[in-house]
């Protein structure tokens, strides 16, 4: 683990299916200070490379001394080599592409939601919003994280005798699994449109609307053209009963892949939310994010009901968490 130290600034840059965060960094007193990131839409640039020379050159040419990146995709190859080809973007981020750009000999590139693990450690208890009870995570217990953006990424953040190791994986591409009728009766609706039915097909931005779309043709109705924003807000005042309904599966079907993930991690540290969902609903603070249902589901394992009521859950209320996560490990040299 770095400590960020070294002459000029940390570059840190947080890619996504839909927008590019870049930020400078700098230690500061044990921590970071992370500049207000400058955000880019990617359907704007045609490569990454474009973009992060245009922050570069409004950002004044800084000097840099480090650099880190993540995207949201799998990580491949090793070094020098390592690469990511996003899932829902179709930029490709490589560590040559990185350091050609900035001219930084040793660029580190990891998963988006490996760098939103290694934020975990260095969150305020302010930054954190209990979902349930205030259970006290156990200390160097594993932790799991996940959210819903543009996908669903998921991670894991586990302890060494030393070191820090955030767990890369592809979790928004498992099965979704149905635990009652009315799920069952959208999965095989779904199932038959899509074939495979991965958990982020309804767990993301996108999802909602795929929610929405299902329930309106179970019920026989006519389906509007809507987003996401669109059906949220109608969930919001209640105006639309099968926006509320949507919601609430959404909440319902998150919580039970949290718990699954729980199970697999022993997550005795803690279960952490990010992405662009649900942090946005919980800082509205209007009630949109159904925490109980969300923990009713969360919890509902059969003979591990009781081990998983013992789980702490939070969602991430720092919006550049992930970059907090990047500057952690930036550095010069591997």
């Amino acid at each position: 683990m770095s400590d960020g130290k070294g002459e000029g600034d940390l570059l840190v840059a947080d890619i996504g299916g839909t927008n590019a965060r870049f930020a400078l960094a700098r230690a500061v007193d044990g921590g970071f200070d992370i500049s207000p990131p400058s955000v880019f839409l990617t359907a704007d640039y045609p490569t990454m490379e474009v973009a992060l020379r245009t922050f570069l050159k409004e950002a004044g040419a800084p000097r840099l001394s480090g650099v880190a990146a993540c995207a949201a995709g799998p990580l491949e190859g090793e070094g020098p080599s390592a690469r990511i080809s996003m899932t829902n973007c179709p930029w490709n981020v490589s560590v040559e592409n990185l350091g050609s750009v900035t001219g930084v000999a040793h660029p580190r590139l990891i998963n988006d939601f490996s760098a939103l693990a290694l934020s975990l450690p260095a969150l305020r208890e302010e930054e954190l919003h209990a979902v349930g009870p205030a259970l006290t995570p156990v200390p160097r217990a594993p932790k799991g994280v996940l959210g819903a953006g543009t996908g669903l990424g998921a991670s894991a953040l586990v302890f060494g005798a030393h070191e820090e190791i955030a767990l890369p994986g592809e979790g928004g591409h498992t099965d979704l699994a149905a635990g009652n009728a009315r799920e069952a009766e959208i999965l095989s609706r779904l199932q038959a449109r899509f074939g495979h039915v991965s958990v982020e097909r309804v767990l993301s931005g996108p999802g909602i609307v795929t929610l929405y779309t299902a329930l309106a043709e179970i019920e026989g109705k006519p389906v509007p053209s809507l987003t996401p924003p669109d059906i949220t807000a109608r969930a919001r005042t209640r105006e639309d009963a099968l926006a509320v309904e949507a919601i609430e599966l959404f909440c319902g079907w998150l919580g039970a892949v949290a718990g699954n993930l729980a199970l697999t991690l022993g997550a005795r540290g803690g279960i952490y939310i990010g992405g662009g969902v649900v942090p946005g609903w919980v800082s509205r603070g209007d009630g949109l994010f159904n925490e109980e249902i969300f923990r009713l589901r969360f919890e509902a394992k059969g003979r591990f009901s009781a081990w998983l009521a013992a789980v702490p859950v939070f969602v991430i209320l720092r919006s550049d968490a992930a970059l907090l996560g990047l500057a952690r490990i930036a550095r010069a040299e591997p």
